[in-house]
């Protein structure tokens, strides 16, 4: 019976060790969720910074949007996640803060204008109106700069 368990290990080893490489791509699913994660990001940091001044409210717009949908926002994260650790074994967590963290200075560098937290309060209403589904449709935008970043999978 242990000789059995020993030799099962063995084959299934090398199939859990393929299942685990890096594919250097992400699938389309993946790059949907690094999509919707990077506009997560982002909106959060609009809504922040308009809040401040120039779109009163927003802040808590954004964070109760976040509320009503956060098994979705998990998911896209999980999702990520997960594509991220397959992609980057060796260093997955600096890997993605690094991406998030380009993302952020990225957003907190726009000129804070009436014209931008205008766009950014014409985005929360939409998604504010319509859900999720109007969220994930918005995200697309993002879909040059996720796939200039990865390639995906064929």
């Amino acid at each position: 019976m242990f000789r059995a368990a020993i030799v099962l290990a063995l084959v299934l080893s090398p199939a859990a060790a393929l299942a685990a490489q890096p594919k250097k791509c992400f699938s389309l699913p993946e790059i949907k969720a690094e999509q919707e994660v990077r506009q997560g990001i982002f909106l959060r940091e609009a809504a922040n910074r308009c809040n401040e001044r120039l779109l009163p409210g927003a802040r808590d717009r954004w964070q109760k949007i976040e509320g009503a949908n956060g098994a979705k926002f998990r998911s896209a994260v999980d999702k990520r996640q997960k594509a991220w650790q397959r992609e980057f074994p060796d260093d997955w967590k600096y890997q993605i803060n690094y991406a998030d963290g380009r993302l952020v200075t990225y957003a907190r560098n726009i000129s804070l204008t009436e014209g931008f937290c205008d766009n950014i309060d014409d985005l929360l209403q939409t998604i504010e109106k319509r859900g999720f589904a109007a969220f994930s449709k918005l995200s697309k935008v993002v879909r040059n700069q996720v796939t200039d970043d990865y390639k995906v999978c064929q």
